[in-house]
């Protein structure tokens, strides 16, 4: 037997909406929200390096299932690493910062805003935040895999589906 059910949470505003088998039982909060695409510049001789540590450590921090949170984010370079720097992060040409943030509906600019400027690349001297490009967005598709930042990503967890073949 298959029941599924919707309803609404009254002070939060929040759908929960889930099915259940006799054997199985999911559950899945879904909240209102919506996305922006930010491409932030850093500004010239950023102490880029010095200040991520912490910047890493503020969107580490950020709950999978709260708002504001990082969808995805990457440095800009101004060129592509040579063969010789691409495992050295110090030579490389930082330029800035392209991300997505995903933010409860109704937040607005204002709110992306706020949260560019309360970011340690922002408190730091790395981004330039005032002339940040925002963009409304939606994302389409995601392949989600954890990169370690400058350097290749890890190699997929034993088990975790990567590309091993069924038996």
């Amino acid at each position: 037997m298959i029941r599924h059910a919707r309803y609404r949470l009254p002070l939060l505003n929040i759908t929960s909406s889930f099915t259940s088998r006799s054997f199985s039982r999911s559950r899945i909060l879904t909240m209102a929200t919506e996305q922006y695409f930010i491409i932030v510049p850093d500004h010239p001789s950023a102490p880029r390096l010095a200040v991520r540590p912490k910047h890493f450590t503020k969107i580490s921090l950020e709950s999978p299932t709260s708002l504001p949170r990082t969808l995805f984010g990457g440095a800009y370079l101004s060129s592509q690493p040579t063969p010789e720097t691409t495992s050295t992060p110090e030579k490389w040409p930082f330029a800035g910062s392209s991300l997505a943030l995903e933010l409860p509906a109704g937040s607005g600019e204002d709110a992306v805003k706020e949260w560019l400027k309360n970011d340690p690349y922002s408190t730091g001297g790395v981004w330039d935040w005032e002339n940040a490009r925002i963009f409304k967005f939606k994302a389409g598709v995601s392949n989600v895999k954890e990169l370690s930042a400058g350097g290749p990503a890890p190699a997929p967890a034993s088990g975790d589906g990567g590309d091993e073949k069924p038996e």
